[in-house]
């Protein structure tokens, strides 16, 4: 099961990271279409203005082998979605999961892209997945980044001169416990 997390951003925005939905869609769907081209080439690998339906319906879905996270706010005419991460059990890797992520522009910056990530690594352990991987564009600059900062590690493609393999070695989440300072 994924937990819910909210959190408060230092100008007061409330957010919240949760499981994805069903109902979920048509919100993924608009931030998609609200990506600029570029972002959605990094995200998707080619130009795409937005996805059919079933594809959206998968992405949204969670089940033994698939799971995924959006980080919702609130709006004025309810929430809005402003991240979706997301892995997929591999075919071919034992123990492994392909993972992507998505944040909108005006949210990155502000920590989102490094908290869902993490959250989406607790997850995946959770599910007994060990390892996950996945390919960016050499020119995504901002996702490399992000990589570097959650520790993972990155290798071109020997191939491909336009991507970079991405992966991470998962840890057991470590338990957050306040100690008690006791004054001398």
């Amino acid at each position: 099961m994924i937990s819910t997390e909210e959190w408060t951003l230092p100008a007061g925005t409330r957010l919240m990271l949760r499981a994805a939905r069903a109902d979920d869609a048509p919100a993924l769907q608009g931030m998609i279409e609200g990506l600029s081209r570029a972002d959605r080439r990094w995200r998707f690998h080619g130009a795409i203005a937005g996805l059919p339906a079933a594809e959206l319906e998968r992405m949204v879905a969670s089940d033994a082998r698939q799971l995924a996270l959006v980080v919702v706010t609130p709006g004025p005419h309810g929430e809005q979605l402003i991240a979706e991460a997301r892995c997929v059990a591999s075919e071919t890797v034992d123990a492994a999961a392909e993972f992507a992520l998505a944040v909108a522009a005006p949210w990155r910056r502000c920590g989102v892209g490094f908290r869902v990530l993490h959250a989406l690594q607790r997850a995946a352990w959770g599910r007994g997945w060990r390892r996950l991987f996945g390919s960016v564009l050499a020119d995504n600059a901002p996702m490399l980044a992000l990589m570097r900062s959650c520790g993972f590690d990155r290798e071109p493609d020997a191939f491909e001169r336009s991507l970079v393999h991405v992966t991470a070695t998962l840890h057991p989440p470590v338990p957050f416990v306040l100690l008690e300072h006791h004054a001398h």
